[in-house]
């Protein structure tokens, strides 16, 4: 069988000048365009289509509008397709780009490879089984024992979904024989539609840890590369390529249940969260763990620790004044007794924290659970660096508070079982309702598990256990106090916490 090349084909590029403004990835969506073919690699065809005339392609295009600046850079896109003799259920109308005639009169239609299932299961075996091209400008790399999964092959069930990547579609894969929800068994295929020399910061950190065998995140399983050309830097006798990542390959658990979804729903119903809570701790303290152990970690300065303190005690002060004249007078004199005893603590600080790699804004959405006793960590959002792991401690926790203030605000029976404030609370024998939730007992809980798992696991607890981790929380309470008009979902062995 003849090898037919797409990019050698008449039509070719003017089908996709159709096609391509009317994708969301795409660089130029008004005005005329023109496409130069920079690089692009052929994969091999999986057994089993019906359509022995099958290709798989991927081309590499730079994308300028005529009449742009000299100094413009044109923009880079990749765009998988597959050329086939005929219709193909494999692929589907959503996938159709067009149909082409090629010199001796044979038919053509192209389609979107990220919709077509063989192209997909061609692409994530590039990397499963770490295929490369002969001229060794593309390669598959699997990581995390990708390698020794059971082959994917045309009879997979292909999913699309919004890609935590910018200008990437993504796709969840179901081979065939995995159940619906079997997470731990399917994958994540993002396509980067415009592909760069350079990987985002995130996506580097969680490839580290995958290679490190982290379960803690959504690991990368496979990475396909490719090549392009830079035209800026080669001449008529020398091609200068630059080489980027095409695809990436992940477990599928940013489409599994998120933690806040699983509280919200336990919440509802008035079920505990403890179980769940403490599996949550322990896996954040895992994912601090693994970051310190890839990435390193170390102990404040002393400049560091004052500085520290001073922030601290600072805004602990300035949110206090903000909500002070909310609170009935003798709330006022048992919180006023209280941050000054937390800001003489402040004080006399003197041991250091450690510094090391966290998620920073990090909530219980980030959460995601890919079997009974697994749950991961999303990295999206980004990464801080040099700070100490309380402050995921403090955002998980403060985002989990105010999930149940919402919960509290729209229930019918609700009661906060020993309240600091009686806004939210409802009579259940006047509304009629079931037995009323106890929110204030229930989110006491949910905290004191979800510490206990993270001390439990081998993360250095000692942020928690600290003055900065009470002043932090108690500071995070005091506004969202101020941001639900003055209702409260701490119980006071919450909100007072501080040392004899």
């Amino acid at each position: 069988m003849t090898r037919i090349r797409g990019e050698e084909q008449a039509g070719f590029v003017e089908i996709l000048h159709n096609w391509l403004p009317h994708q969301p990835w795409f660089p130029n969506p008004r005005g005329r365009i023109r496409l130069t073919r920079v690089g692009g690699l052929r994969l091999p065809t999986p057994a089993g289509d019906a359509d022995t005339e099958l290709f798989l392609e991927v081309h590499i295009f730079d994308v300028a509008q005529p009449g742009a600046a000299p100094d413009e850079e044109p923009a880079r896109i990749s765009v998988p397709v597959t050329l086939r003799s005929r219709p193909s259920a494999m692929a589907g109308k959503s996938a159709f780009i067009g149909k082409l005639t090629t010199e001796d009169e044979q038919e053509l239609w192209v389609y979107d490879g990220a919709g077509d299932r063989a192209f997909l299961a061609a692409w994530v075996e590039m990397a499963r089984r770490r295929q490369g091209s002969r001229n060794g400008r593309s390669r598959g790399e699997a990581l995390a024992g990708f390698a020794d999964w059971e082959p994917f092959d045309l009879k997979l069930k292909r999913q699309v979904f919004d890609s935590p990547l910018a200008h990437a579609t993504r796709i969840l894969l179901t081979p065939e024989g995995v159940e619906e929800g079997d997470w731990s068994h399917m994958v994540a295929v993002d396509i980067i539609r415009r592909p760069t020399d350079e990987q985002p910061e995130t996506f580097e950190t969680v490839k580290t840890l995958s290679a490190a065998h982290s379960a803690a995140v959504p690991r990368v399983l496979g990475t396909i590369c490719g090549a392009w050309e830079d035209r800026e830097l080669s001449s008529a006798d020398f091609i200068q390529w630059q080489t980027g990542v095409l695809g990436v390959i992940r477990e599928a658990a940013a489409e599994a249940p998120d933690a806040r979804s699983v509280a919200s729903s336990a919440l509802k119903t008035g079920e505990t969260f403890k179980a769940t809570a403490g599996q949550l701790g322990r896996s954040l303290g895992t994912f601090h763990a693994d970051l310190a152990g890839s990435f390193g970690s170390y102990p404040q300065s002393p400049q560091q620790l004052r500085t520290m303190a001073v922030n601290a005690q600072q805004a602990l002060s300035e949110q206090w004044a903000q909500v002070r004249e909310e609170f009935d007078e003798d709330e006022a004199a048992d919180l006023t007794d209280t941050i000054e005893l937390m800001s003489m603590q402040l004080r006399e600080v003197e041991e250091p924290l450690l510094l090391q790699t966290i998620h920073g804004q990090l909530g219980p959405e980030h959460f995601h659970r890919i079997s009974e006793h697994r749950w991961v960590i999303a990295e999206t959002g980004g990464m801080v660096q040099h700070a100490p792991g309380l402050r995921d401690v403090v955002t998980v926790l403060m985002s989990l508070a105010n999930m149940v203030m919402q919960e509290a605000s729209q229930s019918k029976s609700a009661t906060t079982g020993e309240p600091q404030r009686q806004a939210q609370t409802t009579d259940s024998a006047e509304a009629g309702a079931e037995t009323p939730i106890f929110f204030g007992r229930w989110y006491e809980v949910l905290t004191d598990a979800f510490l206990d798992g993270y001390r439990a696991s081998d993360a250095d607890a000692a942020g928690v256990d600290s003055v900065f981790f009470r002043t932090a929380m108690l500071t995070e309470a005091l506004d969202l106090f101020s941001q639900w008009d003055g209702r409260w979902v701490f119980r006071p062995s919450m909100l007072f916490q501080m040392e004899s």
